[in-house]
């Protein structure tokens, strides 16, 4: 869950957002729309016009909202069960948050 909380913080800090976290930062900061004063965006890569720009974003948006909804949310409000294998899954979610946190890390910041 720190893990969560941190890339969440390092998002906000890089594009100067504490007005919106979580699942709606990423939302926002993945979309095609261009940046708005205030909004600024995160680009994976140049707009080429190639379907791989698109598919990157694309991605990306849907890792991160995937992250903060199956993994951050129910990490924080619901009781977790104990039953063996915990070490692992906790290592395979901080894994997961590496990639997002690498993603935003490289990103371009994209703002007016």
């Amino acid at each position: 869950m720190q893990a969560a909380i941190r890339v969440n913080a390092e998002t906000q800090a890089k594009l100067g957002r504490m007005d919106v976290s979580e699942t709606e930062l990423f939302n926002q900061a993945f979309t095609l729309d261009s940046p708005k004063r205030g909004a600024a965006r995160l680009r994976l890569a140049d707009d080429d016009g190639n379907k791989t720009y698109q598919n990157l974003r694309r991605g990306a948006l849907a890792f991160a909202e995937g992250l903060y909804t199956a993994i951050r949310n129910p990490g924080m409000h619901t009781p977790q069960p104990s039953g063996g294998g915990e070490e692992q899954l906790a290592l395979e979610q901080l894994a997961a948050f590496s990639l997002l946190a690498r993603w935003v890390d490289q990103a371009i910041v994209d703002e007016l």
